[in-house]
């Protein structure tokens, strides 16, 4: 069987290796619009405006109350176990958690409703209500682990928690260490957690109409999936990878070279 395989492969003559090449090579190729993102930008008209997410169920919020008074605000204070370096990544230990039936518990104030709530109108009702025991208090309130999960054919897939409520997908990706050369960019899927239901939308990053997308800003447990393209995906039953290719290029010319000599 041997015999007979380097029989017809010495069949084969230089123009036929050239032509295996060329055509090997032109595969490989990709153009710009595969490439670039919102390749329409120029023309692209599309607005879209934030709105802070509501608050829900196993959020953790960090509550910042002050006043000119410090002694009044005092028993808000929560004494922090950490380093000064540490007190940003570790807040959310301190934080309030937003329980199963949506409420938290303050002192003085006791159970808080945060229902229809998002931390900018939290922080206004919590503050309207201690007007009756502190003299011009301010009330600050940011949600401490929003996370968005990305995964698939970008440089550093994984969970990553924002200390802002306000992040678009293209900023996700890019914490993610952006695509990848292999990725799919008219193939970006996204999963959501709607009332309890699971939502997916499937976005083209070449398009500049993402912009214009009530799910360009993400929320809340987002999950962000990646597909590799059809030349990756093609690739992984052939080779496995660029150096398998590779390797077995550079067996076929050795091959070639004995058997032509």
């Amino acid at each position: 069987m041997i015999i007979n395989t380097f029989a017809q492969i010495k069949i084969m003559n230089k123009k036929e290796y050239v032509l295996f090449g060329m055509l090997l090579f032109l595969t490989s190729c990709v153009s710009k619009k595969d490439i670039y993102y919102f390749q329409d930008i120029e023309a692209s008209q599309y607005e879209n405006s934030f709105k802070f997410l509501d608050i829900q169920p196993g959020d953790i919020l960090d509550i910042q109350i002050k006043a000119l008074n410090l002694e009044s605000v005092k028993i808000f204070q929560k004494p922090s176990s950490f380093l000064p370096q540490q007190q940003i990544q570790n807040r959310a230990v301190d934080g309030y958690l937003v329980g199963d039936s949506g409420t938290i518990n303050l002192p003085i104030l006791g159970e808080i409703d945060t229902s229809n709530h998002n931390t900018q109108s939290l922080a206004l009702s919590i503050q309207a209500a201690l007007t009756t025991y502190i003299k011009d208090p301010t009330v600050n309130i940011r949600l401490l682990n929003f996370r968005v999960t990305v995964l698939g054919e970008v440089r550093q897939p994984g969970t990553y928690t924002f200390y802002e409520e306000r992040i678009s997908l293209p900023q996700a990706l890019g914490a993610a260490g952006d695509l990848t050369i292999n990725a799919d960019r008219n193939q970006i899927l996204m999963i959501r957690n709607i009332g309890g239901e699971k939502i997916h939308r499937v976005f083209d990053l070449t398009k500049s109409k993402i912009l214009g997308s009530p799910y360009y800003f993400l929320k809340q447990n987002d999950v962000i999936y990646v597909r590799p393209n059809n030349a990756q995906v093609k690739s992984s039953g052939l080779v496995g990878n660029a150096s398998t290719l590779v390797s077995i290029l550079s067996l076929a010319v050795s091959l070639f070279i004995v058997i032509t000599r």
